[in-house]
């Protein structure tokens, strides 16, 4: 069996029909917490070598990805750049739009903060339908950018068929934690 690290499902939130994944008893366990950190650091480390890190950089989106994504960036001494909801970057916000399983909304990045970086090694907690990491890779890709990686906390199994099916999420190598 699978260590869950103290993850548990809250069934029907926050709509009817969802099952969300309730992370805060991770969280609560400095232990787990720091063993997932640590995995994470590995399987970037494994996945990538070190000549790739040359202009690369970590990118999440708000809010939960941030949890996982600063203690990633300060173990590997790589930049952190920050996918904000509209409104929250101040310094020549670069703005796209995305739809997700539960709503549509605009998000935007710092965009002189990403002009200086190539490559990005994308980090959130969980990957459902993949739609947010789709429209992120399609924002960078507008900019001439590309993701090398995408790491997540856990993925829903039972979405796996329609993140197979995502044309926009093909080639792209993604690895999960648990």
């Amino acid at each position: 069996m699978t260590q869950n690290y103290g993850l548990s499902i809250v069934k029907d939130y926050p709509i009817e029909g969802v099952n969300f994944i309730d992370i805060n008893g991770l969280l609560e366990k400095p232990e787990y917490f720091t063993a997932i950190i640590d995995k994470f650091c590995e399987e970037i480390k494994k996945a990538l070598p070190a000549e790739e890190w040359a202009k690369t950089a970590i990118i999440s989106p708000e809010s939960r990805g941030f949890l996982f994504s600063t203690p990633v960036a300060y173990k590997l001494a790589l930049p952190l750049l920050t996918i904000r909801k509209k409104g929250k970057i101040p310094n020549n916000p670069y703005r796209f739009h995305i739809t997700n399983e539960y709503t549509s909304y605009d998000m935007e990045m710092d965009g002189d903060l990403l002009d200086k970086y190539e490559k990005f090694i994308y980090v959130d907690d969980i990957l459902a339908t993949g739609q947010t990491l789709a429209a992120i890779k399609k924002a960078l890709q507008d900019k001439g950018k590309e993701i090398l990686l995408a790491v997540h906390l856990t993925a829903v199994e039972d979405l796996q068929p329609m993140r197979a099916a995502s044309k926009a999420l093909q080639n792209l190598i993604t690895k999960e934690m648990i």
